[in-house]
């Protein structure tokens, strides 16, 4: 909860400071939102392990291969990382250029998934 209050504080004031820098220099306002968002990003890191050890313990309770992890976390990864590529081409203006990097995205996720799908499609099928 404390880490989370931490990650809003920041937040707030990232666009405390984009808000006044983009007044008078909006080429830096950019910037700061960057600069804000990777630091929220470095915050959430400690929440991320505890989130990939319950998965590792997920994964070992059931059984599941836990190969299968790797490409799920990439996905996971795959998913946060362009949405944060596009939201900043968003606040830079550039909305068109974010829905290339969504759609990018999506056909990355698309092919990082196709082994867990397999994976899945044979656990159905021997199943039956």
């Amino acid at each position: 909860m404390v880490e989370l209050l931490k990650i809003v504080a920041v937040a707030l004031i990232t666009v405390f400071a984009h808000i006044l820098v983009k007044q008078t220099k909006p080429e830096i306002a950019i910037f700061i939102s960057i600069a804000g968002s990777v630091l929220i990003i470095i915050m959430a890191v400690e929440t991320l392990n505890t989130v990939i050890t319950s998965f590792y313990s997920i994964f070992q309770t059931t059984g599941v291969d836990s190969s299968l992890l790797t490409p799920l976390f990439k996905i996971i990864a795959i998913g946060y990382i362009t949405e944060f590529g596009a939201n900043i081409c968003v606040d830079a203006g550039a909305s068109s250029i974010a829905d290339k990097i969504l759609f990018i995205g999506k056909l990355v996720i698309l092919m990082v998934a196709l082994p867990i799908i397999t994976t899945v499609i044979d656990m159905v099928v021997a199943l039956l």
